[in-house]
């Protein structure tokens, strides 16, 4: 059975949509039930801030000499499939990076627009006359929301999510080797996957977590974003770092093996 589509291209480099992309956007309007429109509009937005996202990686690899066969928007967001990384670990600093720099960015820019096309909202109604104030514009608010969510989430070091390839590439920086970096940033992962997994149980059983309302809203903004969210996507989320960074542990244990590696 079929499950991957090419879309169309950019840059050279063919985007698909697997099947799974639509149970993500099915999660989305789920979640914001009965909201339709709000749900169409940031399942939308998610996946036009991911394959960004996902373009800027693959920009920068590109521009240090890597190769990217395909992105792929999917469940779990979106994956560059790069075949050849950037040789030299501060070019994958860079690489990781650039995802995440590129939905502040998206973020930023949404945010001030919001301010530039404000909308009127309903404060108070007099009879037939409905007094009306003028604010920000939520359509770009939450778009500009979702990628600060999208930016800060991704700066987890849970490798092979891109916080966890910067930790990776930072100890190759200061003189590990591939394999012992790769080893410590999959472990750290694996912590986060395990940690994740036990909010996740908690959550259907009822308990929830959020930041102390003393804490500065910035760390609020963190801390809720990282740990206070459950459900069964966050429970895939850590799964697939489980596996993805086991799975590349071997493959880097392999290369230093066949080819012996390089620091």
């Amino acid at each position: 059975m079929r499950t991957r589509w090419t879309l169309f291209e950019v840059m050279g480099i063919p985007v698909r949509a697997d099947l799974s992309v639509l149970v993500l956007a099915a999660y989305v309007l789920f979640t914001t039930f009965p909201q339709i429109g709000v749900g169409l509009f940031l399942a939308v937005v998610l996946l036009v801030s991911i394959l960004l996202h996902e373009l800027a990686h693959s920009v920068v690899a590109m521009a240090f000499g890597g190769q990217v066969r395909d992105i792929t928007l999917q469940l779990l967001g979106g994956c560059a499939a790069i075949t050849r990384m950037p040789p030299k670990p501060s070019h994958e600093v860079l690489m990781a990076a650039a995802g995440p720099i590129c939905s502040f960015a998206l973020a930023a820019i949404c945010m001030t627009a919001a301010n530039w096309f404000p909308m009127r909202y309903p404060v108070m109604e007099i009879g037939d006359y409905v007094l009306t104030q003028e604010g920000p514009n939520e359509w770009l608010l939450l778009a500009g929301g979702l990628n600060l969510g999208l930016a800060l989430f991704n700066l987890v070091p849970a490798f092979p999510m891109d916080g966890g390839r910067i930790l990776r590439a930072g100890l190759q920086c200061l003189g590990r080797t591939k394999v012992t970096a790769t080893e410590i940033a999959v472990r750290v992962g694996q912590g986060f996957a395990i940690l994740w997994a036990a909010i996740c149980v908690l959550d259907f059983m009822g308990m929830r977590f959020a930041a102390p309302a003393e804490w500065p809203l910035a760390l609020q903004l963190i801390f809720n974003i990282v740990f206070g969210s459950g459900g069964i996507l966050l429970l895939l989320i850590a799964y697939m770092i489980w596996v993805s960074g086991k799975r590349e542990l071997d493959y880097v244990r392999w290369e230093e093996t066949s080819y012996g590696g390089w620091r």
